[in-house]
């Protein structure tokens, strides 16, 4: 099975249908709704998810959820800004 890979803008989203056994545990977890059923089958002949990459503000509900550990999430963090002092 190919690995699904979403870049996005503050990390990354890696999907690997071969692990998921199609539970849907991820879709209803998920407080965006941008993750849905795939037409691809997985291990057990079940359905496997698709992400909607514009949507994921990268919150890891999914990767928690998931038993299979068919989803990884990597988040970017933001650099810390410089703190001005005034005179």
């Amino acid at each position: 099975m190919k690995i699904l890979h979403y870049d996005l803008a503050r990390g990354a989203m890696t999907v690997f249908p071969g692990l998921c056994k199609g539970c849907g545990y991820c879709i209803v977890k998920c407080p965006r709704q941008c993750i849905t059923w795939s037409e691809a089958l997985g291990i057990y002949g079940t359905p496997t998810v698709t992400v909607e990459g514009d949507k994921c503000i990268l919150c890891q509900s999914c990767a928690l959820v998931c038993p299979d550990c068919a989803i990884e999430v990597t988040y970017i963090p933001r650099p810390k800004r410089k703190k001005k002092y005034f005179d």
